[in-house]
């Protein structure tokens, strides 16, 4: 789906899929960091670099806490910067976390699927409660 497309129209079309789906999409920006330590330089955001560009949150009813997918969004011909691979390795080994690196169509329907698969198991172990 994303074959000639730019990181800006995969990220729209990948929200778009996922908001259609009931997601609630947040863009994470780590550019709102300034980089280096000469003076002056401070640190404008609280995004870590590498962190993924997107989250996407879905809701599990009759509790205060969502699903959330960690997506990395890139063109058909992106590469991870070295700060993305270590953070999502980092994210991975501390914590469990999982980031997804998007590059298809078929991914975002695949997130979209398990989290739905995820939410009906979720209803499911309620009722028997």
């Amino acid at each position: 789906m994303f074959p000639d497309a730019t990181e800006a129209q995969v990220e729209a079309a990948v929200s778009d899929l996922f908001i259609r789906s009931g997601w609630y999409a947040v863009k994470t920006d780590a550019a709102q960091i300034s980089r280096g330590t000469g003076r002056g330089r401070v640190q404008r955001g609280t995004i870590q670099l590498g962190f993924p560009d997107m989250l996407y949150l879905l809701s599990l009813p009759g509790t205060p806490l969502c699903l959330t997918a960690l997506v990395e969004l890139k063109t058909a011909t992106g590469r991870l910067r070295d700060t993305q691979t270590d953070l999502h390795q980092h994210l991975r080994q501390l914590y469990g976390l999982n980031v997804q690196v998007v590059r298809d169509v078929t991914e975002v329907h695949r997130l979209i699927a398990e989290g739905k698969r995820l939410r009906r198991l979720f209803k499911e172990e309620q009722v028997h409660l």
